[in-house]
């Protein structure tokens, strides 16, 4: 992979919505970047009057990442190096906004 800072994996069998694959830094637990996995579930107008946190439709509710070598949607290697050494892939992590905090 060359030194790009942010890319998308884009596959027809991606849902359209809620889910996203991309390649970025990941600040939480390495210090490098990986692939993600990253699905987000976003507000809806039911959602505005049941939390009153939230303040408009698509605001992010929560989101989870996990780092991930393949995409689990159409089977592609992700990453160019087909002999890059991983260790412990799988590191994830569960963000919730539906609260300030």
């Amino acid at each position: 992979m060359k030194s790009q800072h942010w890319k998308l994996h884009e596959c027809e069998k991606l849902p359209e919505a809620g889910i996203q694959i991309h390649y970025s830094m990941d600040n939480i637990h390495r210090r490098k970047k990986n692939w993600h996995l990253t699905i987000r579930r976003e507000a809806t107008e039911n959602d505005l009057f049941e939390n009153h946190y939230l303040e408009e439709e698509g605001e992010t509710i929560w989101e989870t990442s996990l780092e991930i070598t393949h995409c689990p949607y159409c089977g592609e290697y992700l990453y160019d190096d087909v002999n890059i050494k991983f260790e412990n892939i799988g590191k994830f992590t569960h963000s919730d906004y539906s609260k300030w905090k």
